[in-house]
């Protein structure tokens, strides 16, 4: 079974209003299942981001039965699979152009970041996941501060004051963490000979990576 095909199974079997909303989001108005996690830090290839967000429920699934975090299964599972929406529709596949190592130019596949939503990180997920599905307060702390410490936030010591309210909190962010650090991979741009780019410039298709 694929990582898309585990991923949707998981989502039909969380029983809330919206939940076939969300899904026809996913696979049908979003690039989530091909969209990279970032453009050259950990999943920096298509299907980074579907990937990515799978990881960390795994690993989210280990923490609660470990610690004894008394989350549900639909709670982990829309947590974690929806805490980097804001990754969706943002990043574009391009080609650039470069001079190698032999004095040859070349080009290389690699993606742009351009966000015509900008709201944020963690918030913006929310935001658009509560536009299908009605989400909990807990998990709307734990895809909110799904990056830990490392939320921007006005006041710095809102996210201790959220890890007293949920200790789960720190359960995802250590999952992300994880995920991104042992799990993916950074991958090396593939190069194509430069005619790939005059080709792309002309015709408009990109090569198969």
């Amino acid at each position: 079974m694929s990582i898309k095909q585990t991923i949707l199974g998981r989502l039909h079997q969380v029983n809330r209003e919206g939940i076939y909303e969300l899904i026809h989001f996913l696979t049908q108005e979003s690039d989530y299942f091909t969209a990279p996690a970032s453009v050259k830090g950990h999943g920096n290839y298509p299907h980074g981001l579907s990937i990515h967000c799978h990881n960390v429920v795994e690993l989210l699934l280990q923490k609660n039965e470990m610690f004894h975090l008394g989350l549900s299964r639909e709670t982990i599972y829309l947590a974690g699979y929806l805490h980097d929406l804001c990754k969706v529709n943002v990043f574009h596949p391009t080609l650039k152009l470069k001079t190698n190592q032999k004095g040859e130019r070349e080009c290389y596949f690699t993606y742009e970041y351009i966000d015509e939503l900008p709201l944020g990180h963690g918030e913006k997920s929310v935001m658009i996941a509560q536009q299908y599905i009605r989400l909990t307060i807990e998990e709307i702390m734990l895809i909110r501060w799904h990056a830990g410490p490392h939320t921007i936030c006005d006041n710095t010591y809102r996210y201790d004051q959220v890890l007293k309210l949920y200790p789960s909190v720190k359960a995802i962010y250590t999952a992300d963490e994880e995920a991104a650090t042992f799990l993916e991979k950074v991958k090396d741009a593939p190069t194509f000979q430069i005619s790939v780019f005059y080709n792309w410039k002309k015709n408009g298709v990109l090569p198969k990576v």
